[in-house]
């Protein structure tokens, strides 16, 4: 044999054995035998071959290599998305029971059976914030132990300007409309509120000054943590639409132990700052209007037939 197809030959190999091992440092002294005047044509020739070969390999190889990178990053996205939705699921859950149990307290506090006791509507007033604070202190807790962003549920200042400026405006609207209401059934005699005025500052208390701390903590558990979970569990693009009508009529049956017409007006806000909420993502916005909107139906004397 020609000692030049010899000595190829035993370089290809050499070459060969270092792609299969997975180097191609050395790919470029493949290329070295393609030159026809110092080879003969036959070695060029083979050398050519072989050398493209190995590229291309090695292009095939690199290629693999990125898609494995990627399938392994959608993978983590996956794992992280699955881990998510498990601890949204059982915050969710979570607070639904909560509610569900808010749901009996209220009803018992109603009940017959105790409504004859003294100051039961201090009572009735003193219970169902004792339960918010309690539903508030177990999400937290969950929050934290999952290491979860309060960000995501609504705790955040990010867009807070817009938010606040719908909320004084889209709450003046609605005052506004009470206050239209009230002053028509004034004027037709209607015996449905006790005074002749719009507002009444006699009905003015404590509570209304505790509504400031109220107001965010109903938001937090109605809005940023139900709706927000929720928001985030449904699949497709309506998702925050359903998440809205979830939690609305679920907060509108909450108040069903009261009345209907309390439990109806439930549903319309809760709509109504749901739909605030989902736009913004903050409670700033919500947590305000639901303090201006509740201490002025109060002041107007609506909670009087509530």
């Amino acid at each position: 044999m020609n000692e030049d197809i010899r000595s190829a030959i035993v370089a290809l190999t050499g070459h060969a054995k270092e792609v299969i091992a997975g180097s191609y440092e050395n790919v470029k002294q493949i290329f070295s035998l393609t030159d026809s005047t110092s080879h003969s044509p036959e070695v060029a020739d083979l050398a050519e071959t072989f050398g493209m070969m190995v590229v291309k390999v090695e292009a095939r190889e690199f290629a693999l290599e990125q898609t494995i990178e990627k399938l392994k990053e959608e993978k983590s996205k996956v794992e992280l998305l699955v881990k998510l939705r498990s601890q949204l699921s059982i915050i969710f859950i979570s607070t639904v029971l909560l509610t569900t149990f808010y749901i009996f307290v209220l009803g018992f506090l109603e009940s017959q059976a105790i409504c004859n006791l003294p100051n039961i509507n201090q009572i009735r007033e003193y219970s169902s914030r004792v339960v918010e604070v309690i539903t508030l202190g177990i999400v937290i807790l969950f929050i934290r132990l999952m290491r979860l962003p309060l960000k995501e549920f609504g705790v955040t200042f990010t867009g807070w300007k817009r938010s606040v400026i719908e909320s004084v405006v889209v709450s003046a609207v609605v005052i506004g409309m009470l206050a239209a209401f009230k002053y028509y059934m004034i004027q037709s005699g209607s015996s449905l509120f006790s005074e002749t005025t719009i507002f009444n500052f006699g009905y003015f208390g404590i509570t209304y000054i505790t509504y400031l701390l109220v107001a965010p903590m109903q938001e937090f558990i109605a809005r940023g943590t139900m709706q927000g979970s929720l928001s985030l569990l449904l699949p497709g693009k309506h998702s925050g639409l359903l998440a809205v009508l979830v939690t609305s009529f679920l907060f509108g049956a909450l108040h069903m132990s009261h009345s209907i017409a309390l439990s109806f007006s439930a549903l319309l806000t809760s709509l109504l700052w749901g739909w605030m909420y989902e736009r913004h993502k903050t409670l700033v916005g919500v947590s305000l209007s639901h303090f201006l909107v509740g201490n002025a139906a109060g002041l107007m004397g609506y909670w009087t037939f509530f």
